[in-house]
Order: structure tokens, then C-alpha cells, then sequence
């Protein structure tokens, strides 16, 4: 028997439209309204509201003009706010003035759960899977253990979120080659271009390694294939230490980090101490760009105690609003030392660096012993490498009882900072930022420096620097213990405090 079927209906009769008709009209003309407002009307509006903050935003509408050396976000940054130059982008919520540097008494509770992380126990397995893994079922009052292996990473990681976490790194984890992968999918952090390989954070967690546990960058790879250029986009820092809280990392070897070793950002009440860091070449003998030990940015309250430091550039960086911070015993080697900035970098962005205590610090065969370097106000060029017209301030700084062990310069102020190569050389530059320093204090320190001087302030004529205290120091020339050093190359330096300039920069400052 045939099954039976369902009749089709007849399609209705459809009458053509023509163009004449009101239905039609009406429709035609909202879709047209719709294409304006989408093509013309917002991107001028967005234009418009952000042009002041930063000119990248102008640059990512459709049909804008591009400048050959602007870099823009070419993946999603959770932390763009910082990259548009917008102002209050992260406040701290633990903030007390005047308190003691922020510390631990050493004590940690039982953790409920524990995660041993497996290892592949080969450079052709990724671990980074497996570590993931641990940190998720981790993440709330766990301990994380890192066995006593290696672990090969080839992935990137996000470890935030952590609550009431322990972290233990008893063996060494190393970072992949594959430098098409970090440079393509390595995570923003909402500064200039830079990004990292891990991106881990919490409250109360306690991050440490016994002073073995080791993060092996394989920064030689990083270090031939860049070649000298400064910040290149997706080479990646080894570690983030994103929206932490009351927490403690200790006890952690980093050897050549693959950029930057540390930033700490958007982070407060965070203990560092006892680590170790040496991003030089293999044999020791080769040390490079950009292979900062730490920097910070908006962080406020962190304590770094015994920090050993060899690389080719900043020791320890305080940059952008960076607060209550405390570095003490510790030793810088062969790099420019520390370092308050580069800051000022954003055109009309307003930066800090305040509050800053600084002792007991040894700098053997560094450029300088500490330096604050700001941006010229003239803006000249687009982050990373280019920028300028920053404003703010750095101010209330004490650094005490430094030891120079043939270091070329105690102490540097320039007002000049631009790492484009095309940058004006002169000191007119120099005289055009609007960035305030003051009451900067570098008092009680000794040992020996390659040059005549004991510190060059090159400061803004637009901003001139005052407070500046060199009281009670005793540093002689390499060679000459018996003689005192007195250089003080200054321009724009109000009031000297503890010294006298001896001469005006008149070129003979660094700009950077």
C-alpha cells in the first residue's frame, strides 16, 4: 500500500517590489542610515573621544593613516586601558601610607588538596598541559609541587585566580624554541607591546623554590635571533606576576630569561625575596638588551630583599605608578643597576613613582649604581621605542649606604629618554619634558667609580629638579682610594642639597 502524502500547497502569488513602493522606502532607508553610522559616524565619534588619550586609537579605524613605526595590539589585551594611556586604570585596595614595608612572618597553613605536576620527562612533550592542569584543580587552598625533574614548556600560561595557594618548584622548568609560537601567542599585559610567556597570580599565595627551583628561558635562542633590537614585539617575559595580593615569592633561580624576567603588575602587598637571577650568555661572558631582572607597574607595597642580579639591562625597574616600594641587600651586576622608569611615555598620561626606600645595595662593574630616566615631553615617534609628553611625578626616593665596585656613575637623572635611532641627539630635548622630579636623596654611599663623576642630572628646563640631596658620600676614582670623587654634571638641578655642580652637562649626560 502506498503511503500517503501531504499535498503541497501552492506558493502564493508574490508581487514584485519596485522601487516606488513606501514598504520598500522605508526599509531601504533605515539600512542606508545604518551603513553611514557604521562607516562614518562612529569611528569619527571614537576618534574623537579618544584622540586625547593615545594616538594608537586613531590608527585602528579602517581607511586611517598608519606611521611605518606604530605598533598597535595585534591580539586580545585584557589590559588595554593602560596601552590607550587612560588614567586610573588600576588602583590599590590595601593601601596605608606610612606603614613598614610590607612582609611575611614565614608562616603557611596546610593546604587541603596537593597537586604533584607529572613530567613528560622529554623535550618533545609539552608539559605545559599537565601544569595547567594542576593549577586548575589547585587553585584554591592547594599546594602545586614541581618534582625534582625537568619540564619542557611549549604553551603558554595564564595561572591567575589562585586563592590560598602554594607553590613549590623543586626542579628546573624550561621554556620551548619554537620563537614563531611565543612571538605570535605569547599573553599582553597592557604596556607598550610587551607580553609573556606565564601570567600567574592570586591572593595569598606562596611562590618558592628553596633557592633551587629554576626558570630556564633559553634566552640564547632569544638573544641571537634578536639581534640588539629593542622591544620586540611578542619576544616574551619569562614570568607576570598579575593581581597578586599578600603573597611571598621566594627562593627562585631565573637563568636567561627570554626577555624580561619578572614585571609585577597590578599587584600590592607582595614579599620578594632570595632570588636569584643570571641572564647572561653561555660561558657567562655576553650580557643583552632587555633582559631586565624585574619591573613593576602599578603596584604599590612590595618589599624586594637579596636580590642578585647579572644582565645586560636594569636590574630592578620601577615604572608607572609604581608606590611604597622597599629594595634592600642586594647585588647588581654589569647591567645599568636600578632603574626609576623609563616613565613618561604617554602623550598627557600622568605617572608616579613615590615612596621608595632603597639600602644596602652592592654594584659591581655597573654603568651606573641607580638612574631616573623620564621621556622628553616633545613627542617624538610612538611606543614602544618612541613617545614622549608624559606627565606626573617621581618624588620623596631615599637610597642609602650603596657600595660601588667600579661602577662608571653613582647616580643619573635624564630627562631625555627615546630609543628610536632617528632621535635628536642634542640636549635641546632634553629641556622639553614636563615630568617633576623632586626630593630624590642618594646619601651615605662609598666605594669606587670609572669616572670623575659621582652623578649626571640632566633635568627638564620645563620641569627643573629640586630636593636633590647627595649627602655624606665617599667615592673615589678607580685606582685613587685616597681621593674623593666631586663631579657633579648638572642642568636644571634648583638647590642642590650635599654638593656643588661642578659643570653643566653640555652633552656630556646620558640620555638614556
Amino acid at each position: 500500500m502506498a503511503a500517503e502524502t501531504t499535498p503541497v500547497p501552492e506558493k502564493p502569488a508574490v508581487k514584485r517590489a519596485t522601487i516606488s513602493d513606501k514598504k520598500i522606502w522605508i526599509p531601504l532607508a533605515t539600512v542606508i542610515v545604518a551603513v553611514i553610522c557604521l562607516v562614518i559616524v562612529i569611528p569619527v565619534v571614537i576618534v574623537e573621544k579618544n584622540k586625547h588619550h593615545h594616538p594608537a586609537i586613531q590608527i585602528a579605524i579602517s581607511g586611517s593613516e598608519t606611521p611605518n613605526d606604530h605598533w598597535t595590539p595585534d591580539r586580545p589585551d585584557p589590559y588595554i586601558c593602560e596601552y590607550l594611556g587612560e588614567n586610573s586604570c588600576w588602583q590599590p585596595k590595601y593601601a596605608t601610607p606610612g606603614s613598614p614595608p610590607y612582609t611575611h612572618d614565614g608562616n603557611w597553613p596546610a593546604r587541603s588538596k596537593t597537586c604533584v605536576v607529572p613530567s613528560g620527562n622529554s623535550s618533545s612533550v609539552d608539559d605545559g598541559p599537565a601544569i595547567l592542569k594542576a593549577f586548575d584543580d589547585c587553585k584554591v587552598d592547594g599546594h602545586i609541587i614541581f618534582q625534582n625533574t625537568t619540564y619542557h614548556i611549549n604553551t603558554v600560561m595564564n595561572t591567575t585566580g589562585l586563592k590560598h595557594v602554594d607553590v613549590e618548584v623543586k626542579g628546573r622548568l624550561v621554556w620551548g624554541t619554537d620563537i614563531d609560537y611565543w612571538l605570535n601567542h605569547s599573553l599582553p599585559i597592557g604596556f607598550q607591546n610587551q607580553s609573556s610567556a606565564w601570567i600567574f597570580g592570586g591572593d595569598d599565595v606562596h611562590f618558592y623554590g628553596h633557592g633551587d627551583g629554576t626558570l630556564d628561558g633559553n634566552g640564547d635562542t632569544w638573544y641571537a635571533y634578536d639581534g640588539g633590537r629593542s622591544n620586540l614585539h611578542g619576544r616574551p617575559h619569562a614570568i607576570t606576576i598579575m593581581d597578586t595580593t599578600h603573597s611571598v615569592i621566594e627562593g627562585l633561580r631565573f637563568v636567561q630569561s627570554q626577555m624580561w624576567t619578572m614585571t609585577v603588575a597590578r599587584s600590592e602587598k607582595v614579599l620578594l625575596q632570595d632570588i636569584y637571577i643570571n641572564n647572561t650568555s653561555s660561558g657567562g661572558q655576553k650580557r643583552h638588551l632587555n633582559t631586565d631582572g624585574c619591573d613593576t607597574l602599578y603596584a604599590d607595597d612590595l618589599s624586594f630583599l637579596r636580590w642578585t642580579v647579572d644582565n645586560g639591562d636594569d636590574a630592578i625597574a620601577l615604572k608607572q605608578n609604581s608606590t611604597n616600594i622597599y629594595i634592600a641587600n642586594s647585588t647588581f651586576y654589569h647591567g645599568p643597576g636600578l632603574a626609576f622608569g623609563s616613565i613618561g611615555q604617554y602623550p598627557g598620561q600622568i605617572e608616579i613613582i613615590a615612596n621608595v626606600t632603597v639600602e644596602d645595595i652592592i654594584c659591581q662593574d655597573t654603568m651606573y649604581c641607580a638612574r631616573l630616566k623620564t621621556w622628553t615631553g616633545q613627542v617624538i615617534g610612538y611606543p614602544p621605542n618612541g613617545g614622549g609628553g608624559g606627565v606626573g611625578y617621581t618624588k620623596n626616593v631615599t637610597m642609602r649606604n650603596f657600595e660601588l665596585r667600579n661602577s662608571s656613575v653613582g647616580f643619573g637623572i635624564a630627562q631625555c629618554t627615546n630609543y628610536l635611532r632617528s632621535r635628536p641627539k642634542d640636549d635641546s630635548i632634553c629641556d622639553t619634558s614636563f615630568y617633576q622630579v623632586s626630593d630624590i636623596r642618594f646619601i651615605n654611599a662609598t666605594g669606587t667609580i670609572t669616572s670623575p663623576n659621582v652623578a649626571t642630572l640632566q633635568c627638564s628646563a620645563n620641569a627643573p629638579c629640586s630636593g636633590i640631596d647627595f649627602s655624606n658620600n665617599n667615592v673615589s676614582p678607580v685606582g685613587a682610594a685616597a681621593q674623593s670623587a666631586t663631579g657633579y654634571l648638572c642642568s636644571n638641578v634648583k638647590d642642590p642639597i650635599g654638593f656643588q655642580c661642578t659643570d653643566k652637562c653640555k652633552g656630556h649626560c646620558a640620555h638614556i
